[in-house]
């Protein structure tokens, strides 16, 4: 400002030569006491200027460090705030009080701004302490304690990190607020957001009491080695049944082999090569696709005709010597006693130790339409559409709603949730929250089933919860070391979590069992090789895929490092239509990465494909 500026401002009553001798002295007095070398105050020509040593200010810094890129910088700013601007100052006369009012609402509107965007970004994930939440609310609230948006961004916080009692106690706190002051109730935006929070609320969590010895089991549980040896282990390949004659086979069917596939995967005496694997070789007819899984039983079967009995047998390979044959009623409400039965028989067949217990709880009350719901489910969740994706949610949910103990159900809500919040833009953390309780629901139904501690995992990783996620992936893993889904899911953490080699090597060992794998391989696969930095390998893994709606960023990412320009910014051009307003920092944010290693990547593909 001019000095004729200020000198009017700090004494307006006072004739004009007289405030400027007072500013004179003024400035004296402040050089004269000033303990820094750099000035405070600087003087240009008859303007004044806030000098370098005014950057030591707490002003200085806020200002300096709110537009910051790192969220933990812009909490520091938040922090900084413990009252108004100068509020300790006594404000003058008439000019300086209008000065002071209008600066003061500015510091406000810039302050409770950031903290509103600090706290949509710290819970965007589903995760945050809430003593964070607490004290950035009472930054905000200390600032304009009648502020209606203040309450609501609380109570938005608090929804999404699943805290539904503090979002009701604010809730409370501003009905109250309002009623005192104003004689008012909350505005109907404010009603609207509380209705939304309870909605997205998750059900209680189910208590389960597991019994002593399965505790104690898993206190014992040891962690897998890092890679075990395929080849020491026999492999069983299960294949469709075989329809009867001028009938179509009914795809629930092919659920059910599958499903017994996927849960025979749970035992450490055998390997099972992945069902979809398996059923494409079925469906080609192709020996030399056959001869690639190298299997040493096969399972295979029959609807017999004129009844309801699907017969099947397990038979050496090579030579077809029959080593067990079985025929089952296989009429829809049949489905779950048919599935244990099989289950069961294959195990004691193949395994000389086997994990009965687990295998025993996996329906302990077996209701038929609820499986019926779960393998309608995974007819649907196959690969990355996301229409599809919802309608095996939706399948997944009925058959947890009519059987509240089927965990591998509720592992399958949980997946298909996350998978939901992923191909979104992870903008909903209401999704990502429902998955974590879906997960928790599954390890409390059967601690014993791998599936609730892998999309416990998942989740912990996307909430940047890091040695979670690798102890809870350890954790499945060893309760199911051969499944082909859980090695490709556990190689795609590992890369996150700082370790792609690794995770490369896992990748490899879910292709070894499912060579003809489904959509989600290849988007796992193509992440653990962008984080190799391997994009060409990346881009080759992503033309695989039928549709390539989830892996656009990756594809941008790596044709704008290739410098692929044309290539890069048509995938940059889709990611923008998806994506209305995606910046890199957007990306960034997104991809949970433990060591930071792939941020100038990101930002330098990104910028090829057109993406600031």
């Amino acid at each position: 400002m001019s000095r004729q500026t200020i000198a009017a401002l700090l004494w307006d009553d006072a004739p004009e030569e007289k405030a400027l001798t007072n500013l004179r002295q003024l400035l004296a007095r402040i050089n004269r006491f000033w303990p820094l070398e750099e000035p405070l105050v600087e003087v240009e020509g008859s303007n004044l200027m806030a000098g370098p040593g005014a950057t030591r200010s707490d002003l200085a810094q806020i200002m300096a460090r709110r537009k910051s890129q790192v969220l933990a910088e812009r909490v520091a700013v938040v922090r900084l705030v413990k009252g108004d601007l100068l509020d300790t100052i006594d404000s003058g006369g008439p000019e300086l009080s209008q000065w002071f009012r209008s600066e003061r609402e500015r510091f406000r509107r810039q302050v409770l701004g950031l903290a509103g965007e600090v706290l949509m970004e710290m819970t965007q994930f589903a995760r945050a302490k809430k003593s964070d939440i607490d004290e950035i609310g009472e930054r905000m609230l200390a600032l304009e304690p009648e502020r209606e948006e203040s309450f609501r961004a609380l109570m938005e916080a608090y929804g999404r990190i699943g805290d539904i009692e503090e979002a009701n106690r604010v809730f409370d706190d501003l009905k109250k607020i309002l009623r005192d002051e104003f004689g008012t109730e909350p505005r109907p935006e404010t009603v609207a957001t509380m209705r939304r929070i309870l909605a997205n609320a998750p059900r209680p969590r189910l208590q389960v009491v597991a019994e002593a010895e399965v505790s104690a089991a898993i206190e014992q549980t040891v962690q897998p080695p890092a890679l075990r040896n395929l080849a020491g282990l026999p492999r069983v390949s299960l294949f469709p049944p075989q329809p009867r004659p001028g009938e179509t086979l009914h795809p629930l069917y092919r659920m059910l082999i599958e499903d017994v596939a996927n849960s025979l995967s749970r035992h450490a005496t055998f390997a099972v090569t992945a069902p979809h694997s398996s059923f494409d070789v079925a469906d080609t007819g192709d020996r030399e696709r056959l001869a690639a899984l190298r299997s040493g039983y096969l399972v295979t079967g029959f609807l017999v005709p004129g009844s309801q009995k699907m017969a099947l047998r397990l038979t050496r390979n090579p030579g077809d010597e029959i080593i067990w044959a079985a025929e089952y009623r296989v009429e829809l409400e049949d489905l779950v006693v048919a599935f244990r039965m099989i289950s069961h028989r294959i195990a004691v067949t193949l395994a000389s130790e086997i994990e009965r217990d687990q295998l025993d709880r996996l329906r302990a009350d077996p209701k038929p339409l609820a499986y019926r719901h779960y393998l309608e489910g995974h007819l649907l969740f196959k690969n990355c559409d996301l229409p599809r994706l919802r309608r095996a949610r939706v399948e997944f949910q009925k058959a947890a709603a009519i059987d509240m103990d089927f965990a591998g159900a509720r592992g399958a809500v949980s997946n298909a949730l996350q998978l939901e919040w992923l191909m979104l833009g992870a903008n909903d953390p209401s999704l990502l929250m429902q998955a974590r309780h879906e997960a928790e629901a599954a390890i409390g139904i059967d601690a014993g089933n791998s599936v609730g501690h892998w999309m416990s995992a998942v989740i912990a990783l996307h909430q940047r919860d890091y040695d979670k996620a690798a102890e809870q992936f350890l954790e499945a893993e060893t309760l199911n070391p051969n499944s082909a889904d859980l090695l490709e899911s556990h190689g795609d953490t590992l890369a996150h979590l700082g370790d792609p080699d690794a995770g490369w090597q896992r990748f490899q060992r879910a292709i070894e069992l499912n060579p003809f794998p489904p959509d989600r391989y290849w988007w796992g696969g193509a992440t653990i090789a962008y984080f190799r930095e391997d994009f060409d390998g990346a881009i080759d893994m992503c033309g695989k895929m039928e549709n390539d709606q989830s892996v656009l960023r990756i594809l941008a990412i790596c044709h704008g490092n290739l410098g692929n320009k044309e290539v890069a910014r048509n995938y940059g051009a889709r990611l923008k239509d998806m994506y209305p307003g995606i910046t890199a920092a957007d990306v960034v944010n997104l991809t949970p990465d433990k060591k930071g290693n792939m941020k100038e990547v990101i930002v330098r593909g990104l910028k090829v494909a057109g993406i600031s």
